[in-house]
């Protein structure tokens, strides 16, 4: 649409007739009779409507336009201002690059972040802490998934006085570990607590062959003891559901689901890079007080089944690396 008028040069009181046309993709024309000018409309500044007062259109020279219809001209230009997706399809490149910055930033938060964090809460956190929360986490165990240990009282005091002598070759622990016996229905088994315990299952005492190879095991719980895997695991969970009451606005049961997370992740089993770092406790600990491996390796291979098949979960999809990796690891 051409819309008539007059312009006033700069710096001058002069005026000749003019018309402005708006044309696609937000630019405008200004025609007089000494040619065409054709602009973008953010270089453009439109007087804000006052009263009776014509509408004023000033140009980067300086210039400006004035129609002979004021309310046209704001009409059109209303319609024609642009949308808000005019606005994302320009700008669409730079909320594309930040969403994915923000992605990855995000994503570095998670994978780096809340476990940096974790560790430097544990190593602040007192003593207490890991105490109580080992004792809530034994306590739930005892009363939802374990039974009473069938050992012997002869059985426990030989594997206690093996595991006493033991810990006292080992570095000096977060925590003093101590053992304790229960009935699991489900496999061989043992688990390590934030208090110190270690947690060992019947079937586990009967599928070793060996004390060496029960001590193999002991060793890599004694690992997530020693780098403190339980309390960071925990803490991690904590982080996690704050993040998520502040996103959501949701805090209610804070505080129970920092214990709820210690049942959790003691059951589901520890993180990938958490399970290495107690096998590479073990192993060294096996090559100081054994000068070997083996044992390790055998104790590993007897958690797999006869037709050399592990019973678990594809290692994509598992929180603990598969058992033939680990003993091929063992065996490098």
């Amino acid at each position: 649409m051409i819309i008539k008028g007059f312009c006033h040069p700069a710096r001058s009181t002069d005026k000749f007739a003019a018309s402005v046309m708006l044309l696609s993709e937000g630019r405008l024309q200004l025609s007089t009779a000494q040619g065409h000018q054709v602009m973008p409309l953010e270089v453009v500044s439109i007087s804000e409507p006052l009263g009776r007062l014509p509408l004023r259109l000033a140009f980067p020279d300086g210039s400006q336009f004035i129609p002979d219809d004021s309310l046209l001209l704001e009409c059109v230009l209303k319609a024609r201002k642009r949308t808000w997706l005019h606005w994302v399809e320009r700008y669409l490149p730079i909320l594309a690059s930040s969403l994915v910055l923000m992605g990855l930033l995000f994503a570095l938060f998670f994978t780096h972040g809340i476990p940096w964090l974790a560790s430097g809460i544990v190593k602040a956190l007192p003593q207490s802490v890991p105490m109580q929360v080992g004792q809530h986490v034994m306590q739930t165990l005892d009363g939802r998934v374990l039974a009473p240990t069938e050992l012997n009282i002869a059985q426990q005091a030989l594997i206690n006085q093996r595991f006493q002598t033991m810990v006292a070759q080992l570095p000096p622990m977060p925590v003093k570990p101590k053992l304790r016996f229960r009935q699991w229905h489900a496999r061989p088994n043992a688990l390590a607590l934030s208090d110190g315990s270690i947690v060992v299952f019947d079937a586990l005492v009967a599928l070793a062959q060996t004390p060496e190879q029960l001590d193999s095991i002991l060793l890599h719980e004694l690992g997530h003891i020693q780098h403190q895997h339980v309390m960071k695991s925990i803490v991690r969970s904590a982080l996690f559901t704050s993040l998520v009451a502040v996103l959501t606005g949701e805090s209610a049961g804070l505080a129970e689901s920092f214990n709820r997370a210690g049942v959790f992740y003691v059951m589901q089993g520890y993180s990938r890079k958490a399970e290495l770092e107690a096998d590479e406790f073990a192993v060294t600990s096996m090559l100081d007080l054994y000068g070997t491996t083996q044992p390790m390796q055998q104790m590993l291979q007897l958690f797999i089944t006869p037709n050399g098949i592990d019973n678990e979960l594809p290692e994509w999809i598992n929180t603990h690396p598969a058992l033939g990796t680990r003993v091929e690891r063992l065996g490098e």
